[in-house]
């Protein structure tokens, strides 16, 4: 017997307007398995975010990392975080700069971070890591309620100090294969280093601050006895446990190829991240140096697939579909890789039911390409990088995309 609620509801959207077939395709929705649902895991992270944290992992290149913009903060990722902070806000968990790397390209105007060092493109989040000596330091100035260093522990390596505020921080044991060592509050009674020396490398490896008072601190790391290989610095405000985080992983001048084919040096930090929602902004580059198409196509894929294996939660994975931008001379259509971006969500099998987890975000269908007209003066003179409205252009259509 038909359920009376089903006349109901056909009725109401029949009156509201609706074709017939659109009732057809809901049924067929609901029958599906969720294959058109790409965006359910992040959905319903995004639903208990009072309770727990919704995380987003941004996986890109310069205009991911903030190359373009007049100042470090207003890059897309930075202020979609506001965005969905303010769309979806959680009472005293207001979040803040919740990662920032112990370093960032050259040109990104007011880096957090005064870091000596020997800087490496591989070896932590966002391919970036910084290789300290004895006496090297780095600092760093936030706002926010608590803070994680994050480093490589491995064999041979060396040890830091850590002050906040000016207060030197009790050590943890500096026992090797410690990868998660943290001080308890007000436990602060001397400033012994910190070992990063462990019997295997572990690239999630982390040291956690004891809570602290909402405001403005900094914290400075020195390198007691090298080598000490650095990531950067993970913040909270008041989102220990519950609200919106966002993790950028934006490295300028990387490609698809970058990521995928060193996935060792980042996918361990999903450990730590735990993210629900992962953003890849990749494929510029690959067709700026004529990588072809279909080998772009395939490192997205082993990238997605490299996620799902290292998270406990299959997160939901938006493609970030860039207008056509100035390139010099590439061989290849921009339309094969537009064409290769679709494909991946549109293949994908990985999600909710056997559905597609990955969703396809069509920026190039929100503007017209710098290239032929950019007269909004959403790039720059180089019709690469985003300008400030730019950026903030694109999160805000990020933020529509991503809302339930």
């Amino acid at each position: 017997m038909t359920d009376r609620r089903t006349f109901m509801r056909a009725g109401g959207l029949l009156a509201g307007g609706l074709a017939v077939g659109a009732v057809v395709a809901e049924s067929a929705r609901a029958d599906s398995g969720g294959a058109d649902l790409p965006l359910l895991a992040w959905h319903t992270a995004l639903a208990g975010r009072r309770w727990s944290p919704a995380v987003v992992a941004v996986l890109g290149s310069s205009t991911s990392e903030g190359v373009g913009v007049s100042a470090y903060g207003r890059g897309y990722p930075h202020l979609l975080a506001d965005n969905l902070r303010t769309a979806f806000p959680v009472a005293g968990a207001a979040g803040g700069d919740n990662y920032v790397a112990a370093w960032g390209t050259t040109g990104i105007s007011g880096w957090p971070v005064e870091a000596e060092g020997q800087r490496i493109k591989s070896g932590g989040w966002g391919l970036k890591s910084l290789i300290q000596a004895a006496g090297q330091k780095a600092t760093y100035t936030f706002q926010g309620t608590g803070v994680e260093i994050w480093f490589t522990a491995q064999p041979g390596a060396g040890s830091f100090t850590v002050t906040i505020d000016g207060i030197p921080q009790d050590d943890a044991p500096s026992t090797a294969g410690h990868t998660s060592i943290s001080t308890t509050a007000g436990g602060v009674s001397g400033n012994a280093s910190i070992s990063t020396e462990a019997t295997s490398v572990d690239r999630n490896a982390r040291w956690i601050s004891p809570p602290l008072p909402r405001g403005s601190h900094t914290i400075a790391v020195t390198c007691v006895r090298g080598p000490v290989t650095l990531h950067g610095f993970a913040t909270y405000a008041g989102d220990e446990s519950r609200g919106i985080r966002l993790y950028n992983a934006g490295h300028g001048g990387r490609t698809s190829t970058d990521f995928a084919t060193d996935t060792a040096s980042w996918t361990p930090r999903l450990r730590t991240i735990r993210p629900n929602l992962v953003i890849l902004q990749l494929g510029v580059n690959d067709w700026r140096i004529n990588v072809p198409a279909a080998t772009m196509k395939d490192n997205l894929k082993t990238i997605i697939a490299a996620v799902r294996k290292t998270t406990e939660i299959a997160p939901s994975f938006v493609i970030y579909g860039s207008p056509r931008v100035t390139a010099g001379r590439p061989d290849q259509d921009f339309a094969l890789f537009t064409q290769a971006w679709q494909e991946v969500a549109k293949e994908d099998t990985g999600g909710p039911g056997g559905g597609s987890g990955v969703a396809y975000f069509d920026l190039a269908s929100r503007q017209l390409s710098p290239t032929t007209d950019n007269t909004q003066n959403l790039y720059n003179t180089d019709r690469l990088h985003v300008t400030d409205q730019g950026a903030a252009f694109t999160a805000d259509a990020l933020t529509t995309f991503l809302s339930p």
